[in-house]
Parts: C-alpha cells; sequence; structure tokens
C-alpha cells in the first residue's frame, strides 16, 4: 500500500487515484503552468507515491 510521505499514513492505491482526481478538478487552468504550483506538486507527489 502507498505511503503518503507527509504523515507516514498507508494509503490505498484507490484513494490516492480519487484524491488526485479531486485536485486536478480544483486545477484553476492557468494559461501558464509554474513550478510553484501547489496543486501541480501535490498531483506530482500523490502520483509518485503510487508508482513505488
Amino acid at each position: 500500500m502507498p505511503i503518503w510521505k507527509c504523515t507516514g499514513a498507508e494509503v490505498s492505491k484507490e484513494k490516492a487515484e480519487e484524491s488526485i482526481a479531486h485536485l486536478k478538478s480544483a486545477c484553476f487552468g492557468c494559461s501558464t503552468h509554474s513550478n510553484d504550483c501547489a496543486i501541480a506538486r501535490a498531483v506530482g507527489d500523490i502520483s509518485s507515491m503510487i508508482k513505488e
């Protein structure tokens, strides 16, 4: 089961995928992407967690 690095909690793959979908729906759709975007960073962190 994937581990959420912020708390060390085990998270099911399904819950992680659900969280990614929710985060993507919160995206503001900016015309220019920034590496400082907290939403994109969270999606990347969760995606990485699933791949490990």
